[in-house]
């Protein structure tokens, strides 16, 4: 589970040296989920897309390398791995 029940993503940009957490449009009250390694990932669109599936049946998609967050699917089950592509 998230500490302090607030989801947060961590970004780098100077090769792990500090990170910035991220939340804008996450949950930062009662988030009572987990986020497995495969159900996060990132697309090379220009800026980064970003995604992640929660345990809970919940999908939330980022289309400026993670600064903003926006919930795109709810009720599904688990979520286990998200990939993204981009089409040509």
């Amino acid at each position: 589970m998230p500490p302090d029940n607030r989801c947060r993503i961590f970004r780098t940009s100077d090769a792990g040296e500090t990170w910035e957490p991220l939340s804008d449009g996450l949950p930062q009250e009662h988030a009572y989920f987990s986020v497995l390694r495969d159900a996060l990932c990132t697309d090379d669109a220009h800026p980064a897309g970003a995604y992640l599936g929660t345990r809970s049946g919940e999908v939330f998609a980022s289309r400026d390398e993670g600064a903003s967050w926006t919930s795109i699917a709810r009720h599904l089950p688990d979520v286990l791995a998200v990939r993204a592509a981009q089409l040509p």
